[in-house]
């Protein structure tokens, strides 16, 4: 069935990675936000403003939420965006980022997809209609046992060294997995879980636009997603997450590493 929506996202995602430099281009200028670890370029500006302008173009009655901008909304239509999510893989790497877009009615997922620019991948899926990666059918990993787990965070430091309140139970949980790995990239490494490339995804902190299109793509690949207390993840806030192939093992994690 014809969706509008979704048809506008997916051809204006590409066509927005189209101004963004390749691996081997000069160095990304960049300022930081709100500290050294906290930066922006003006690639990430752009793409929203582009991207925000064509959805509203097309729909002037949706809200847009952004990691860089907010446009206010009185319906029921929400657009998530991360304009460049692994900015700072973007401005030293050229890789290792993707561009995010979500879209919910009411609060329910409508569809989602994340580009992986650098290597021309495009995660995507709309609710009930399976999950793809450039038209092929992706699949979450169905392992259950932590031993034979490769888990994946984003941002190493905010999980396992800075100070928390279930820093112990993660760090326990990162030595009884078969290694940690980090991409740098909250939507990747979702996307990573969701295709079976990785098995386990913990962050301390994720804001909506950084997990709300890789969501989607992670629930209809058959995997699950919830806060580190086991609870639903919300649409709207930031928070804590963990995802998996099963939610089992979300569960059990949540049980046996920090909620006692």
């Amino acid at each position: 069935m014809a969706d509008p929506r979704y048809d506008l996202a997916e051809r204006e995602i590409r066509r927005a990675a189209r101004c963004l430099p390749l691996p081997g281009s000069a160095p990304v200028a960049f300022q930081e936000k709100n500290g050294h670890a906290d930066i922006v370029s003006k690639y990430d500006k752009e793409v929203e403003m582009y991207l925000a302008g064509q959805i509203l173009t097309a729909f002037p009655g949706d809200g847009i939420v952004g990691e860089e901008m907010e446009h206010p909304h009185g319906g029921g239509w929400i657009w998530y965006i991360d304009p460049i999510d692994g900015t700072t893989n973007f401005v030293s790497q050229l890789r290792n980022y993707a561009i995010s877009i979500a879209c919910y009615c009411q609060g329910e997922p409508v569809f989602g997809l994340v580009y992986d620019v650098a290597e021309d991948r495009l995660y995507h899926a709309r609710a009930g209609g399976g999950a793809f990666c450039n038209g092929q059918p992706i699949t979450s990993g169905k392992r259950t046992a932590l031993k034979e787990m490769i888990l994946y965070t984003p941002i190493v430091q905010g999980t396992l060294i800075d100070d928390h309140p279930l820093l112990s139970g993660m760090r326990r949980l990162a030595g009884d997995v078969r290694a940690v790995r980090s991409l740098g990239s909250v939507a990747l490494e979702l996307c990573a879980v969701a295709a079976g490339e990785a098995d386990l995804f913990l962050a301390e902190r994720s804001c909506p636009w950084d997990h709300n299109a890789a969501r989607i793509i992670l629930a209809e690949a058959g995997g699950a997603m919830l806060t580190w207390a086991g609870a639903p993840v919300p649409v709207d806030r930031r928070t804590n997450l963990m995802a998996a192939g099963r939610r089992e093992v979300l569960e059990q994690i949540a049980a046996v590493y920090w909620t006692k």
